[in-house]
Parts: structure tokens; C-alpha cells; sequence
């Protein structure tokens, strides 16, 4: 019920639970029928929650705090000191092996469990509290969540050693065969905003593959399958080699920022304040 508020529709509750739309709206009905009361008014066009429905959402969010008190008391308990990380790829892979080494020496006692996934997904889990920390690429806002700038990134085009130009339009863009993250990605999100402000629409792209990783994503550049956008921080070694190359587009910068993500009631606020000194160390080195 939270969730269907939440997204305002059905539909999009259907895919964030990846539950069935007739099972939630079963689920509803049921909730409804057991309380007496409409909690949402349903139509083909619109969708409102009731008077009774904003009090039954409200009922539901303080049960929900309550509980998650309950489960950070429950995990204060533990005897192993675990901090669950979810990190989008390129920081997890460029940046923070090298912080883990200074937050270590900080809290020698603490074991680190990294999950690597994209930038959207990193802060589901931060929401869910599934994960403790994130480093994302991207703000997804909600009133649960503190945000932290902790680095910034340049996004850039780059293409294999031999086979296309070192330098190319926008508009010269169109032309050539693309290959780009998935959709989630924030290497993705922040390069298709910029693109947009200059009209470049996502669909005015060749784009002849999609990758998961920043790694295969690279590995298709190598092979000449076509030019990408990915992270600076992840090619250096190629660009030191000479196995790749950055295409330059002439008027166009693409950076964007990095955050460490946490819930609002995460109980390791000193665990979070040795990750963003261990970052502004690394930045200074800069």
C-alpha cells in the first residue's frame, strides 16, 4: 500500500515490487475490506488517495519507523561489526579500493561487504536498507536519505586507437555506431542529460550495444565495435597504452558529481564520518 502511494499508480508499484499489478490491487482491495474504509479512489484517468487513505499511510509510515528502531537495536547487538557498502562500478572498481585501505586503519574491527550495481539501484538499497553506505553517481531525493558530495568524474567520449577521428561534431555524433551503459547507469543518465541540453535526443544515436559493465563496455570499444561515453577515472591504463583514445567534441564538457548515500536512521554516523575524511583525503592528493 505504501509503495502503490508512494508511486502513484499501480503500474509503477507493479515494477518497483516486481509483484503482478492484479496481485497488489487484489491485496488493496483485501486491506480495504478488512479496515471498512476507501483508502484510494480508482479511475481509468486518475488517481487520489482518500481522506482515510492519508491517515492509513500515515499509521503505516510511524509502524514502519518504529520497527526500523527495533531492527537497529536488534543489529547493535551483533558481535561482528558489519558495514554493508552498495557502490555503482566505477567507483567500486577506481576509488574505493584505495579509501578502504585509510577507513581500515580507522576501524580496524569493522568487515566491509561491497555490492556493485548501478547508480539507481545502489540507492534502492539505501532506502530498503539493505545496504548501509552508497557511492553513487547519481540523487535520486527522498526524505529518508542523506546525500554527500564526496568527488567528481569528467565523462568522455573515447573510441579505439586506429579506426574512427580524433575529433567529431555533435552533430557528427549520429553517424557512427554507439555503445552505451545500461539504462540505471549514472555514467549513462549524466552523458544523455548533457547530450539533451544540446539536442541530442537518446534515440538520435546509432547505438548498436548496451553493456552492464564499464569493463565490457570497454572491451567492445577495443574490438572497434563503435565509440562510447564512459568514466575518465576508468581508461587510464588503456590511454597509457595507447588502446584507446578520447574523442574530443569541440564546446562540450560532461562532468558529474559522486555521493555517499545513507538512511537518516542509520546508527554508524562515525563509520560514514571516517568515509567522507578517508574521501576529502583522496581529493586534497588531487
Amino acid at each position: 500500500y505504501l509503495t502503490v502511494v508512494e508511486e502513484q499508480s499501480f503500474t509503477r508499484a507493479s515494477r518497483k515490487l516486481g509483484v503482478g499489478q492484479a496481485t497488489i490491487s487484489h491485496h488493496v482491495i483485501l486491506l480495504e475490506k478488512t479496515l471498512g474504509v476507501q483508502l484510494i479512489k480508482r479511475s481509468s484517468k486518475d488517481f487520489a488517495v482518500t481522506k482515510e487513505g492519508m491517515h492509513f499511510k500515515e499509521f503505516c509510515e510511524k509502524l514502519f519507523s518504529e520497527l526500523d528502531l527495533v531492527l537497529e537495536k536488534f543489529a547493535s547487538t551483533e558481535e561482528d561489526d558489519i558495514t554493508r557498502i552498495a557502490s555503482s562500478t566505477i567507483p567500486s572498481t577506481y576509488i574505493l579500493p584505495d579509501i578502504l585501505k585509510g577507513v581500515r586503519e580507522k576501524a580496524p574491527d569493522t568487515f566491509f561487504s561491497i555490492q556493485v550495481s548501478d547508480s539507481r539501484e545502489v540507492v534502492e538499497k539505501i532506502k530498503e536498507k539493505t545496504a548501509d553506505i552508497g557511492i553513487a553517481g547519481r540523487m535520486m531525493k527522498h526524505p529518508s536519505l542523506v546525500y554527500h558530495k564526496i568527488f567528481n568524474d569528467e565523462i568522455v567520449l573515447i573510441s579505439s586507437s586506429s579506426k574512427f577521428p580524433g575529433s567529431i561534431s555533435l552533430e557528427e555524433l549520429k553517424k557512427f555506431p554507439f555503445v552505451t551503459r545500461e539504462k540505471g547507469s549514472g555514467t549513462r543518465e549524466g552523458y544523455e542529460r548533457i547530450l539533451q541540453k544540446n539536442n541530442i535526443r537518446p534515440s538520435d544515436l546509432d547505438v548498436v550495444l548496451e553493456c552492464s559493465t564499464s569493463e565490457s563496455l570497454k572491451e567492445a570499444v577495443l574490438s572497434g565495435v563503435g565509440l562510447a561515453f564512459i568514466s575518465g577515472l576508468a581508461i587510464q591504463k588503456e590511454k597509457m597504452l595507447g588502446s584507446l583514445k578520447i574523442v574530443r567534441i569541440p564546446g562540450l564538457s560532461i562532468k558529474r558529481d559522486f555521493y555517499l548515500v545513507h538512511h537518516k536512521r542509520f546508527s554508524g554516523i562515525r563509520t560514514v564520518e571516517i568515509f567522507l575524511e578517508a574521501f576529502a583525503g583522496v581529493a586534497k592528493k588531487k
